[in-house]
């Protein structure tokens, strides 16, 4: 809050007797210890006027003692706590300050959050001794009217000051002589009583002595009904949800603004390159269309690598003479007829390896790395970080290939980024608007924004027109596999790239394919169904099991939740007035 300030004249005589007993001290040279810091003396005049403010003026002898000191600060409350939600408010206005010792009175006044920091003196200047400071001000809507009369209780000398004082002396005067007057010393919140009463003038005259600092007088005066005709407190809100939230034009304007210019480019860049019409519907697709790998056609059907394609290329693998795959039972198991094996072995067999894309090699070396067989088990310390590197190898591929524009993990990131960038700063800005004004609602667009490009982050990955082709192909093939039997299309041809029997056998050689579009129990379920239980070449049921029907065991071998390949969880821990009780206040010390 500002408030002017402004020197004054020299005051009455009465101010320049205060001076008379420091000076004959001073040249008396009085012997003994030499006095503390503190206040020799506070007086204080209170003019109540009937519009219910206060005319104050105090009159400060400050004993700097033997410190060197700038001068004063006085801490003047202009606002107290009313409710949960608001503040009454004293207006301070009128300021003016002055020494009759000759002490600088530059003064300086700041907000300091519902009390005013009044400080003065040079910081140039030292003074040391004592010296008198006198404050004059006016105080809006202190008086409260009643039924039972109009009241003003002033904090005369507030608990904040940080010396003693020897003797303090309030005189309050108003229209007419009040009804009844009291006045209390002591600690914030004590009923101490101190000498009060009505002078012949009508005035309350309070006196006190021996205040330790934190300690302060408070007077109160009430005055005949009709008195202070004028009198009317005032409040100001604070933070109230009704209040931050507030919705005017300029906040909705502001919010939806936020909301549009964010959101409005995502939407046009989540919509570029997705067809401009419904194609209709995909013809029936009975082969994995364009000769794509099982890995590809699961990546393009959804955008994601995941761990179903990487489990998927491996069966691939395993189907083109690249490796065989093992059951190992361990006796003591307990495993029952029907349950899946316990674990697997993986032995690498001769192939041509000329036809690998990037991402089965990075695979398939990766499975070997520790020599030419391994337990599934074995993986399961360094198949994720394995996962992760044929996961983006795979990426890569779709992206050489020409049915993505960019990597759509990469693309993924920047776009979740973004939103999580525009949620943290609208969250922020709607804390900081909430605290500070009535425009938190403007803040709530940028929330909402971040929220709407979080959301559609994972549609961002762009297919170019081969690969949307390709999709509609795949979910096709998909349908297919989920529902048709498996028989041979009418145009069945040998596939010389697979392995034995997996160059005619339709069973075999689509399982890869239904691990990776997520139809492989549906696919199983319709092998076993159709009486097709025969073995691949590539895999070995366990002896000790013999009769097992082998596609369940695939099925829950290229599972993504197949335990084998997941490391186990780990745990985790885990009538009267009393001090303080009327406007005013405050206190102070030396700078």
């Amino acid at each position: 809050m500002a408030v002017p300030t402004s020197s004054r004249g020299r005051r009455p005589a009465r101010v320049l007797g205060l001076l008379l007993p420091g000076a004959v001290l001073a040249l008396a040279g009085c012997s003994g210890e030499e006095a503390a810091e503190g206040i020799r003396s506070y007086d204080v005049r209170v003019q109540v006027a009937a519009d219910g403010s206060l005319a104050v003026e105090e009159t400060i002898d400050y004993d700097f003692a033997g410190e060197e000191r700038h001068g004063i600060v006085r801490l003047l409350p202009d606002r107290a706590p009313f409710a949960q939600n608001r503040d009454r408010v004293y207006p301070v206005t009128d300021l003016a300050v002055e020494s009759p010792t000759g002490a600088p009175v530059d003064t300086e006044v700041t907000d300091e959050g519902g009390a005013l920091s009044i400080r003065v003196g040079d910081e140039d200047t030292e003074v040391t001794g004592r010296h008198t400071y006198v404050l004059a001000y006016r105080v809006a809507a202190v008086a409260d009217r009643g039924a039972d009369g109009d009241r003003v209780a002033w904090n005369a000398v507030g608990t904040g000051w940080e010396v003693p004082i020897d003797d303090v002396e309030v005189v309050l005067s108003g229209p007419v002589e009040p009804v009844t007057a009291s006045c209390a010393v002591g600690g914030e919140g004590e009923r101490t009583r101190c000498a009060a009463e009505v002078g012949p003038g009508g005035e309350l005259r309070a006196t006190a002595s021996g205040l330790d600092a934190g300690e302060g007088v408070t007077v109160a005066a009430t005055f005949p009904v009709g008195t202070l005709p004028g009198a009317a407190p005032r409040y100001e809100d604070t933070f109230s949800p009704a209040q931050a939230f507030r919705a005017t034009p300029a906040t909705v304007g502001v919010g939806l603004a936020a909301l549009l210019a964010v959101v409005l480019p995502v939407l046009a860049r989540a919509r570029r390159g997705r067809p401009a019409r419904d194609p209709g519907p995909a013809a029936p697709q009975l082969t994995p269309p364009r000769d794509a790998r099982p890995g590809q056609l699961g990546t393009v059907l959804d955008g994601h690598a995941q761990r179903h394609e990487v489990t998927a290329t491996l069966l691939d693998l395993a189907v083109r003479g690249h490796l065989r795959i093992e059951e190992v039972d361990d006796a003591d198991a307990g495993r029952e007829t029907g349950d899946p094996p316990a674990d697997w072995r993986l032995v690498r067999t001769p192939g041509d390896a000329r036809g690998l894309r990037g991402y089965e090699r990075e695979l398939l070396e990766g499975l070997f790395a520790d020599g030419e067989e391994t337990a599934l088990s074995d993986l399961q310390p360094r198949f994720g970080a394995l996962e992760t590197r044929v996961r983006a190898a795979l990426y890569r591929d779709v992206v050489e290939l020409g049915w993505f524009v960019a990597d759509p993990a990469a693309v993924r990131r920047r776009w979740y980024a973004l939103g999580a960038a525009a949620l943290v700063a609208g969250v922020v800005a709607t804390v900081v608007l909430a605290l500070t004004s009535t425009w938190a609602l403007a803040g709530t667009g940028l929330v909402l924004a971040g929220l709407v490009v979080l959301g559609t982050a994972g549609r961002m990955p762009q297919r170019t027109a081969a690969g949307e082709e390709l999709r509609r192909a795949a979910a096709a093939f998909r349908d297919h596999l989920a529902t048709a039997g498996p028989r041979e299309p009418a145009e069945s041809v040998r596939v010389p790239d697979l392995a034995g029997a997996a160059r005619t056998d339709v069973a075999v050689r689509h399982l890869p394919y239904a691990v990776a579009l997520g139809v492989a129990d549906e696919w199983s379920r319709r092998l076993t169904a159709a009486g097709l239980d025969a073995t691949p070449d590539w895999y070995t049921p366990s002896a000790r099991y013999g009769g097992v029907p082998v596609w369940p065991a695939l099925v829950a071998f290229s599972s993504p939740s197949n335990p084998v390949l997941t490391p186990p969880a780990t745990g985790g821990s885990g009538g009267g007035v009393s001090v303080g009780g009327g406007a005013g206040g405050g206190g102070g010390g030396s700078w």
